[in-house]
């Protein structure tokens, strides 16, 4: 088995040699910043269940107890910072071209942008953003305004809840955005995951979809269901591993 020193060296040639990439990445990538994997053992859904809270339906059906989850959800996200591997990400971006790597996330921490990324789709949407899900407004998050309103923040066009611009269980995603990000990665000649564990659908087919003639690199601390269709598979924490990648990318040029 390769060391992650040899796999490093594998992956940086293969970045210098794309014409065409897609860096895609999940909730891994921020737990360094503070922000909780939900799904990890200790996360947020072993205290509230997902269903109670974070679907269209609990929504619909009690607005104000699914705003007291959201409440919880924005004290944890409490202006987080971009980490190390965000930074590293936008580098290989820069690297290469920003018309070369596109950065496809699960993640609506907008973390990639504040660490000056460009083509980045937020497939699960943007919690920086409020909208109607009634009227379609739309208005920038704003901690007093709609963290302190109680029970809820109200649309000022037709009065309905606000809720953030997020995904929740039972609403589709942006058909357009996730068809065009899935364009991208069947069109590339490599794929980097970054923290993500492949479990979550349909944004996992950006990497699962593509052919095998596409290369395709995973880079988080645990296995995935889906390894086996991975070609390079490197352990780690990413905040180590992404720098140090930048750094083999930046010897070999």
């Amino acid at each position: 088995m390769a060391s992650i020193s040899q796999q490093l060296e594998e992956v940086a040639q293969l970045i210098i040699e794309s014409n065409s990439m897609v860096i895609f990445t999940g909730a891994g990538i921020g737990v360094p910043s503070g922000i909780p994997d939900f799904r990890s053992p200790g996360g947020i859904w072993q205290k509230y269940d997902p269903y109670e809270v974070s679907t269209m339906r609990a929504f619909k059906k009690h607005p104000e107890k699914v705003w007291e989850f959201f409440r919880e959800l924005y004290d944890n996200f409490r202006d987080p910072k971009p980490n190390p591997a965000h930074y590293a990400v936008t580098e290989i971006q820069k690297m290469k071209g920003v018309d070369k790597v596109h950065i496809v996330t699960q993640n609506i921490d907008s973390l990639h942008k504040k660490a000056g990324a460009e083509n980045v789709f937020e497939i699960h949407g943007n919690g920086e953003l409020m909208h109607c899900v009634r009227c379609g407004y739309e208005e920038d998050f704003d901690e007093e305004k709609h963290l302190k309103t109680l029970p809820y923040p109200r649309c000022p066009n037709c009065n309905k809840p606000l809720k953030p611009k997020a995904v929740l269980f039972e609403e589709l995603l942006d058909n357009n955005l996730m068809q065009r990000a899935l364009r991208l990665a069947i069109k590339s000649d490599l794929i980097l995951g970054i923290g993500t564990s492949l479990g979550v659908f349909p944004a996992a087919d950006i990497v699962l979809a593509p052919p095998p003639r596409i290369k395709k690199v995973i880079v988080n601390l645990t296995k995935t269901c889906y390894d086996h269709l991975i070609h390079i598979r490197i352990r780690g924490d990413v905040v180590d591993v992404l720098p140090s990648l930048v750094k083999e990318i930046k010897n070999k040029l």
